[in-house]
């Protein structure tokens, strides 16, 4: 194999494991799922035709993350042409300068949320699984389990505040 096809087997490895963490900085920073998997594809067609100015044994995930934010700030700006609220390009860098850290931390955050998730009672795991992961309406549920929509969304506040004490438990077990 030459040294061109090992820079470039090398680049794909950095590329695809970065992946996850560069959707979720994206998405962190433009608030649409949607246009956070438009952007991150613009931004792999980028990494790719900017390749050779990468410098291996350096931070892969930080030069990526940089043309990311670049990117979303040009989303950001055609949108505001739309006439749509979007953040300042001030309030881009700040994020983009304190999300890397956290993105670091979404698999621990993942695997202690899904070990919280199980200590819930079935009922209530329910009401969190079919508000969030289905996208089911309060209304509907509240008929189906004839309560009131009013009486789930307390208890979805006292769920989040109860999974977000766990998780920090889970994370950061001293500090409990």
């Amino acid at each position: 194999m030459s040294r061109d096809d090992e820079s470039i087997e090398e680049f794909v490895q950095e590329l695809t494991r970065s992946q996850s963490d560069l959707f979720y900085f994206i998405r962190a920073l433009c608030g649409d799922p949607h246009a956070a998997a438009d952007i991150r594809q613009a931004v792999n067609m980028i990494l790719w035709r900017k390749r050779a100015k990468f410098r291996p044994g350096t931070s892969f995930k930080n030069w990526a993350f940089r043309i990311a934010q670049l990117e979303v700030k040009t989303y950001l700006r055609k949108r505001q042409k739309d006439k749509v609220v979007a953040f300042d390009a001030e309030l881009i860098d700040c994020f983009s300068s304190e999300l890397p850290d956290v993105v670091d931390e979404l698999p621990e955050r993942r695997r202690a949320l899904a070990q919280c998730l199980k200590k819930l009672t079935v009922k209530d795991e329910e009401l969190i699984r079919h508000h969030y992961f289905t996208g089911g309406s309060l209304d509907m549920l509240a008929r189906a389990t004839e309560r009131s929509v009013g009486t789930l969304k307390a208890r979805l506040f006292q769920l989040r505040a109860s999974l977000r004490r766990c998780i920090r438990t889970q994370l950061y077990p001293s500090e409990s």
